[in-house]
């Protein structure tokens, strides 16, 4: 499903075929590694990272994250995981995130986490 959507967005030239990649990369790299077990979890997070990914190469900034949600991230028991877990996706594209975006990718790998729980 995911693949269609990542289609969509080349074809309309939102995102390159190296965005395209680099999100399958990830998508299969959680589903092997068992961090989930349904992809309907990841539609989302692989959504923004593809629009992250597409920002971060165009220079775009994203908007700032609400306070009280990067304070909940940011006491979440599940950060720690979260940015080991974006240590190792990251890996998988050239493009370096700013840290507003990573906080964002944060939340999401959170919310998958913790849906996997």
């Amino acid at each position: 499903m995911i693949e269609k959507k990542l289609d969509i967005l080349k074809e309309s030239n939102v995102i390159t075929e190296e965005t395209k990649q680099f999100v399958l990369s990830v998508s299969k790299y959680l589903m092997e590694k068992q961090v989930i077990d349904s992809e309907e979890h990841l539609d989302m997070f692989l959504t923004h990272l593809a629009m992250a990914d597409a920002r971060q190469k165009k220079n775009e900034p994203v908007a700032g994250m609400d306070e009280m949600i990067l304070s909940q991230i940011q006491n979440d028991e599940k950060l720690d995981q979260s940015k080991e877990l974006w240590k190792e996706l990251s890996q998988y594209s050239s493009t370096e995130f700013s840290a507003d975006e990573r906080w964002f990718v944060y939340m999401h790998i959170i919310n998958i986490l913790n849906k996997e729980n």
